[in-house]
């Protein structure tokens, strides 16, 4: 018979009191990265990173810049580059010129990318799926609203464009 580890004989009441605010809501968000990691893997999506996430579903029908997007997501403009770049590379958006601007390209989604997008949309509702019968959907209402609350409060912070840089490169 296999040894219980410690984490394994400490109570929900006993594991609370080990583990901090930030501890928590950091391995909250290593499960949702590692579920839709995983829920896209099945699907064929690999190599895909958090930004590329936040690129496609900040574009438009009418297209938009680089630059717009950089600041849409709060990220440098080299960072959203990059990401930008590597989805033109694997087919997920095609870059167009700028019918005012000649300077400036337009990003657009292509059939890849709008797939792509509605796979992220059964991920992330299977995902909640998957919350729900954990702690109810009323709850997981709650939880959410809860977070909403204080992703705002912070969201204009200069800070936050350091930590979205970060984010932007992380893979799922």
């Amino acid at each position: 018979m296999k040894e219980k580890s410690y984490m394994d004989q400490i109570t929900p009441t006993d594991y609370s009191k080990h583990m901090f605010l930030s501890r928590l809501l950091v391995k909250s968000y290593r499960i949702v990265q590692s579920m839709n990691g995983s829920y896209l893997r099945s699907l064929g999506y690999e190599n895909f990173k958090i930004g590329h996430i936040i690129v496609l579903m900040n574009l438009t029908e009418q297209g938009v810049t680089t630059t717009d997007l950089a600041k849409k997501a709060k990220v440098s403009k080299q960072a959203m580059s990059k990401l930008v770049n590597e989805l033109i590379q694997k087919g997920y958006l095609i870059s167009k010129s700028h019918p005012q601007d000649l300077r400036s390209s337009l990003l657009f989604c292509t059939e890849k990318g709008n797939q792509f997008l509605e796979d992220l949309m059964k991920s992330r509702a299977h995902l909640e799926q998957k919350f729900a019968e954990i702690v109810g959907q009323e709850r997981l209402a709650e939880l959410n609203q809860l977070l909403i609350e204080i992703v705002s409060h912070y969201d204009d912070l200069a800070i936050v464009d350091t930590i979205n840089d970060n984010i932007a490169g992380t893979k799922i």
